[in-house]
């Protein structure tokens, strides 16, 4: 049987004051193949954005294992986890985060300036990845001079250029119109056609079926699990 590229074991994470603790994910037990399109889907505060950041190394469970193409993430150094996070992890924020004063060409060149790559690589990559988000055109332009949704695509092809092993997408569509949103949504069932694997946190009901199978967390627990589009049941 094929390895999961994302493994988790019954992984939790309690965040603690002096005053009291929250228990944001509990017994979390979740896995995810390399070309999978999974979608994380539950009410605001079950535990959705601290799941991804945990699988994006952005934060670390406070108990459990996490397996990231087979290996052991836990107790990496902060420099072995930025490492793998630009070589095999793409990020799509809700905000976008796209650098104001970088052009288009300039924000997604940025993840492969902290690789050892020749400019004219880097250059090929990113008009490359451009051209896939239909983005290839506003090279030159800032965000500021960019709507909402052409702002997501040039996030989309920041994410990719580094040909990473996941893409993780936190609500990409939040902050977009109906039209705007189906259109990221059209692009992320393109790339995930072409081969990429997606994890993405909705809240939108519209969406949560657009994937292959649908994880559903409340109160930081998974309540229900199985497939959507293709049907495909994974407990």
């Amino acid at each position: 049987m094929e390895k999961d590229l994302i493994s988790l074991d019954r992984l939790g994470k309690v965040f603690s004051t002096r005053e009291v603790e929250t228990h944001a994910l509990s017994n979390v037990t979740l896995g995810i193949r390399t070309g999978e399109f999974v979608s994380i889907a539950g009410p605001s505060g079950c535990g959705k954005t601290t799941l991804l950041s945990i699988i994006g190394l952005l934060d670390s469970p406070t108990d459990g294992a996490y397996l990231l193409n087979g290996e052991a993430v836990d107790g990496l150094s902060a420099a072995r986890r930025a490492e793998i996070r630009n070589r095999s992890i793409g990020f799509i924020f809700q905000a976008f985060n796209l650098i104001g004063d970088l052009t288009v060409f300039e924000n997604v060149e940025l993840p492969l300036t902290y690789r050892d790559m020749p400019g004219r690589d880097r250059r090929e990559r990113v008009l490359g990845s451009l051209e896939r988000v239909g983005m290839a055109h506003r090279v030159n332009h800032y965000p500021s001079q960019l709507s909402g949704g052409q702002q997501q695509r040039v996030a989309v092809a920041r994410a990719i250029v580094g040909a990473p092993l996941i893409l993780l997408a936190d609500e990409p569509t939040g902050n977009l119109d109906s039209r705007n949103g189906q259109a990221v949504m059209d692009l992320l069932g393109e790339l995930h056609e072409g081969g990429a694997t997606i994890c993405m946190v909705t809240h939108d009901p519209r969406y949560v079926n657009a994937a292959d199978r649908a994880v559903h967390l409340f109160d930081g627990q998974v309540v229900e699990e199985g497939g959507s589009r293709h049907d495909v049941a994974r407990v």
